[in-house]
């Protein structure tokens, strides 16, 4: 979805924004910017949202009854393909950062410790090199033994990492300082600072992760599953991206088999699908600077809501089009929408033996 480059340009921000959720084309809403610096971080407005972000636009509503198979998507280039806007990448990833918000103690069948080791899993899978009989889905992403990804900087340096093996986690109960059951873009931005610390690392990723009794103000289930931004804490340039369990309102994220999913949790399997979308869009445009297209659209965006033709289907009913290895030496299935490869701007399922 678009990006928010400018403070003078957030009017502008909004009303693509909307534009966009209503699946309306939009030009650039910028001019060609400068490098971005621990000067400038996006700007939190009276209401505390942010408009320097980039949100994963919600599937739709009705898909939350599916019976079919997921969308496959274009095998053909993207007719506006992203550039490179002299911006940085993050050329690796040195972990991963999780705040778990909100309550995930419930018996609710969605937020819960299975749940959050269903993600901690794909985590680490979407960080592994490819193994026999596996999918190598980072690939498309990074420069690793594969030439559709690339993503390269100025200087030359490249994307290597989508995710990392390392992996630091927190829980953070439902609190009034953080805007108790409803999050705004703001105290997202202060949970990632607070548990940042003193000693923030600018090449981490930090995931807030809230559960399904959790709101965020700024369009949760509305117009976005997820949303990355930047922010500065003390001289330390961060990146961090906020993505919520859609249990309340299943179909606005979710395209599998109604009531089924890879890993029995429709909502925390919905939740990984929108996390290797901010992921793969973190790595490669960090600041917000760095690669987007004509219409402000990044690598995820560019194949958002597609699967591809590598769809197989489980006893159960739903479909996936990834297997990735976890850290205990076994494997799980994930429906994860595709990423685009710079090679070419077609989307791929993974990077060796390209699947689209």
């Amino acid at each position: 979805m678009p990006h928010r480059d400018a403070r003078t340009r957030t009017v502008r921000a909004v009303a693509l924004t909307a534009m966009a959720v209503l699946g309306l084309a939009t030009g650039s809403a910028r001019a060609e910017p400068e490098n971005a610096s621990a000067s400038h971080e996006p700007s939190v407005d009276i209401f505390g949202n942010i408009s320097e972000k980039v949100t994963h636009r919600s599937g739709p509503h009705t898909q939350a009854t599916r019976q079919f198979a997921p969308p496959t998507g274009s095998s053909a280039p993207n007719a506006n393909p992203i550039s490179y806007h002299r911006g940085p990448v993050m050329t690796s990833v040195s972990k991963v950062v999780v705040i778990w918000y909100g309550n995930w103690a419930q018996s609710n069948g969605t937020d819960n410790a299975a749940g959050q080791q269903i993600i901690l899993d794909a985590l680490y899978g979407l960080s592994a090199p490819p193994k026999a009989g596996m999918t190598n889905y980072a690939g498309v992403t990074t420069a690793a033994g594969s030439s559709l990804g690339q993503w390269t900087e100025s200087n030359g340096m490249a994307v290597t990492q989508l995710s990392s093996p390392t992996i630091v986690q927190y829980s953070q109960h439902t609190s009034a300082t953080y805007g108790g059951y409803t999050l705004t873009d703001a105290t997202v931005q202060s949970l990632v600072a607070s548990y940042a610390g003193s000693a923030p690392d600018p090449n981490a990723i930090y995931l807030v992760l809230s559960s399904s009794d959790i709101g965020e103000s700024s369009g949760f289930l509305t117009s976005y599953c997820g949303w990355h931004t930047y922010s500065n804490v003390g001289r330390t340039t961060i990146k961090y991206g906020f993505i919520g369990n859609p249990n309340r309102s299943l179909g606005s994220c979710n395209v599998n088999t109604a009531g089924v999913s890879p890993n029995g949790n429709p909502a925390v399997d919905a939740m990984i699908s929108v996390i290797a979308h901010e992921l793969e869009e973190t790595v490669s445009d960090p600041l917000l600077n760095a690669w987007y297209n004509r219409q402000d659209y990044e690598n995820g965006d560019m194949c958002a809501w597609t699967f591809g033709n590598a769809q197989s289907q489980l006893p159960n009913g739903a479909y996936y089009n990834v297997t990735l290895p976890t850290a205990s030496g076994g494997s799980r299935h994930y429906l994860v929408q595709r990423a685009l490869a710079r090679s070419n701007s077609k989307c791929y399922v993974n990077a060796t033996g390209a699947i689209q």
